[in-house]
């Protein structure tokens, strides 16, 4: 994958580093959708990755959503759009950017901002669906669309110094994406109203408490800290990274019973995979090779795994 305009990529063993590159503030734009749409399409195709590393080049991360193209979507129709038919709308717009051709279409109607937002949720699902664990290391303020993004990654690093949170609400619009719904699952549905009613900025440490990020960072060690995070989960199985994201972020919003038919096919899909033998085939002669089974000796059979991972598995099972 080459370098694009808003995307800047670059390969670093098995981890895929990406940042985004709209100066000033890297505002999310209408390029910025179109390249983040073909970037998780080809991801999700490329072996060679393990993990996702998504930062800001310089000083900056996804500050939030670009203004003047969020003023033009606001102006393109001139009458408010009721609930029922704003659903039929977005749907239309969810199908439509499946295809190349009503992609081209569409990019010249007054529909291309709706494209935009289409374009947007299917990216951001396809980070979810992905066997790829997607890091991001959040460097700059991340208001908005960037405190979005960011809620669609799998861990989430940040700077001590920075601010996130979701503010739309001040202007009078809600914080759409996946924003709502994936705050809600971070945080919890009473913290998550507080923080959308209220528009409230939250420092990094404050983001920590919530669980909204996983782990607080000196600035000038984030990008390291980042890739090590990054570099480490690249190693794991993908059937086992897909799997516990499909138990995380599917079957943990189902009815208990749908959700516990969905991890035990899970546990069968991991556990008959080749890299599962032989993870399991080198514990087992870890064990066997111990005279006591103390703490200690039990751990050190979990450590290379979990720290250094296996050769990918074969794919054809």
């Amino acid at each position: 994958m080459s370098s694009s305009r808003r995307l800047r990529t670059r390969h670093r063993g098995r981890v895929l580093i990406v940042e985004f590159d709209n100066p000033p503030r890297h505002f999310y734009d209408e390029q910025t959708s179109i390249e983040l749409e073909a970037l998780t399409r080809a991801v999700q195709r490329d072996r060679t990755v393990g993990a996702v590393l998504f930062t800001g080049r310089g000083s900056s991360y996804l500050t939030h959503f670009d203004v003047p193209t969020m003023v033009r979507a606001a102006r393109t129709t001139r009458f408010r759009v009721g609930y029922p038919w704003a659903v039929m709308t977005v749907s239309a717009g969810r199908l439509a950017v499946r295809s190349q051709l009503a992609n081209r279409v569409l990019a010249s109607t007054p529909a291309r901002d709706l494209m935009v937002l289409a374009r947007t949720y299917a990216a951001l699902d396809r980070l979810n669906r992905s066997d790829k664990v997607i890091v991001t290391a959040i460097n700059g303020m991340a208001l908005g669309m960037g405190c979005v993004f960011a809620l669609a990654c799998d861990i989430r690093l940040t700077a001590d110094d920075i601010e996130l949170g979701l503010p739309e609400s001040a202007l009078a619009v809600l914080a759409a994406g996946g924003g709502t719904q994936r705050l809600i699952r971070a945080v919890g549905t009473s913290r998550a109203l507080d923080m959308l009613l209220d528009g409230r900025r939250l420092t990094a440490a404050q983001a920590h408490e919530l669980g909204l990020v996983h782990y607080v960072v000196p600035g000038d060690e984030l990008r390291r800290y980042g890739f090590a995070v990054a570099d480490r989960l690249a190693r794991r199985s993908s059937v086992v990274n897909r799997e516990i994201k499909r138990a995380v972020y599917r079957a943990g919003t189902r009815p208990l019973p749908a959700a516990l038919r969905s991890e035990a096919a899970g546990l069968v899909t991991t556990l008959t995979s080749r890299q599962a033998l032989r993870s399991l085939d080198a514990y087992h002669r870890h064990l066997s090779s111990q005279d006591e089974l103390t703490d200690d000796a039990v751990i050190g059979g979990w450590i290379p795994l979990l720290e250094d991972g296996v050769p990918p598995e074969d794919r054809s099972r």
